[in-house]
């Protein structure tokens, strides 16, 4: 500054002034975090530019972290000292009423996206609860863990885009924040058994039968329940299965099994080392919930979905069908005029339709039933034969012309030599036989309404697949669960709102 002919004496005097001014005294944390942040912007102010936009930029988020988070920890200590101030002395405890002792002010330090946050709480014991309480932190949202809610919210969504180990590099790299895989799963976890705990209070406060499965009136909505009544509104069902373990014990184990786990126990071993499992397949539902009105055409053979709404559930198609009740019942679909129901005939689903207290459309996937069409044509005709083509494109105009009758008729004629061809063929026959009365497709479509469901099948891929079916991953049917609730929330753009409701809880 000297060389610029200012007086850097005077314009400290100025900033210390001004911040008077502001803040009445220059006693105050929070003026003194502020002179030092305007200090340090004036200093960047006259640095020399960066001759890269990539440097400049790096080294503007980290002045900002620099000049905001002491600014913003001064903050929140003086919010803190007017809570401490207020529950000076004994206060009840907020788990049993019960009066606590105050034990004094204790520091800690939290990781946050603006770099470490060092406060100074009150503590307090409670002889019933035999816990320490810290009141003022918790009025303020901060948790017992080593992050800020927000610097947590941030890494459980990397965690539940990609694996544990890659999100620890991209909250380094993102984020500016070193923590351990460990510490990554352990937030994870804490995170899916709160989303479990609130999707278990909705299920039982909106379940519209009660335990001996009578129908209930409903007694309250979603909070955020959707006022606009839809005149179709779609609902699309399917499943995919990630891989699931379960630990080998009893007289499952061979000796040899028993042997190692023996050993590994004398040796101290950790984890699972020594444990032997089988590998099991475990679906998870899904559900993919629209507007008709949503349903816009990109162009003459594409269309699109503006906004959808996910279901994620593994388990009984009981527990799955109430989880979509209440998604209906947030978006309002529940009292559309006409509710449309589209999947590829499998039981369950039937079942799920069925459950639900409102009058569904079922209709059967036709792209579907081509698929299997085409199938069977390869394996009687050949593959991308002449003959095969002939047949698979009359079937399939049948169908389309709603004469499924015809196709189940011609289907029952034919008799290959081959026995798998001919279990194809009777399975075929029977897969349209039984769901014959979802397949008027030409009345569908003079009422306008979709008949692929195309939007479930992206999301077994997108939402579930993408994260659960990675190569060689497999998972505990607990946390499979945990994680396709935890991914149904990322991609409904639940995340903030879901944090804001964990900490209220």
């Amino acid at each position: 500054m000297e060389s610029t002919g200012v007086d850097v004496a005077a314009c400290s005097g100025m900033i210390e002034e001004l911040a008077n001014r502001l803040f009445g005294t220059m006693d105050g944390a929070v003026a003194k975090a502020w002179v030092a942040s305007v200090t340090q912007l004036a200093g960047y102010a006259r640095a020399p530019v960066e001759t890269m936009a990539l440097d400049g930029e790096m080294e503007a988020m980290a002045l900002a972290r620099r000049v905001v988070g002491p600014l913003w920890e001064a903050r929140l200590q003086g919010r803190i000292d007017e809570l401490d101030a207020l529950s000076w002395g004994d206060c009840p405890c907020v788990r049993c009423g019960a009066v606590t002792e105050s034990q004094g002010r204790r520091p800690r330090t939290w990781k946050s996206l603006l770099g470490p946050l060092r406060l100074t709480r009150r503590y307090s014991t409670c002889g019933p609860c035999a816990s320490g309480q810290w009141p003022s932190q918790e009025a303020i949202g901060l948790g017992i863990g080593p992050f800020t809610p927000r610097l947590e919210e941030a890494i459980t969504m990397l965690a539940t885009t990609v694996p544990h180990g890659m999100a620890v590099k991209l909250a380094e790299e993102l984020l500016q924040t070193n923590v351990s895989e460990k510490g990554v799963q352990q937030m994870v976890e804490w995170r899916a058994r709160g989303v479990t705990s609130c999707l278990d209070e909705d299920a039982d406060r909106l379940t519209p039968y009660d335990k001996s499965g009578l129908p209930v009136a409903v007694q309250a909505l979603p909070a955020d329940a959707a006022t606009t009544v839809e005149q179709v509104a779609y609902l699309e069902m399917d499943g995919v299965v990630p891989m699931t373990r379960e630990e080998l014990v009893g007289s499952e184990l061979s000796d040899a099994d028993r042997r190692k786990q023996r050993r590994a126990k004398k040796a101290g071993a950790r984890g699972g080392r020594g444990r032997r499992y089988r590998l099991v397949g475990r679906e998870v539902k899904n559900a993919v919930l629209y507007a008709g009105s949503d349903c816009l055409q990109e162009s003459a053979s594409r269309g699109c979905i503006v906004e959808r709404h996910y279901v994620s559930h593994l388990g009984d198609w009981r527990g799955f069908a109430l989880l979509v009740w209440i998604e209906l019942l947030r978006q309002n679909y529940n009292n559309a005029q006409l509710l449309v129901v589209l999947s590829d005939g499998a039981e369950w689903i039937r079942s799920v339709c069925e459950w639900l207290p409102t009058s569904v459309v079922l209709i059967l996937d036709l792209y579907h039933v081509k698929h299997r069409i085409w199938e069977v044509a390869h394996a009687l005709y050949g593959e991308h034969t002449p003959a095969a083509r002939r047949w698979a494109e009359v079937q399939c105009a049948r169908i389309e012309a709603g004469e499924a009758d015809r196709t189940i008729h011609s289907l029952r004629f034919l008799k290959p030599s081959r026995a798998e061809v001919q279990e194809l063929v009777t399975s075929l026959a029977d897969y349209l036989g039984n769901n014959r009365d979802r397949m008027d497709y030409p009345q569908y479509r003079a009422m306008g309404l979709r008949v692929g469901s195309g939007a479930v099948e992206s999301a077994n891929y997108h939402v579930t697949g993408a994260r659960l079916k990675l190569q060689g991953m497999r998972w505990s049917e607990q946390g499979a669960k945990e994680m396709a609730y935890l991914r149904a929330d990322l991609f409904n753009g639940r995340w903030a709102d879901r944090t804001r409701q964990l900490l209220a809880a």
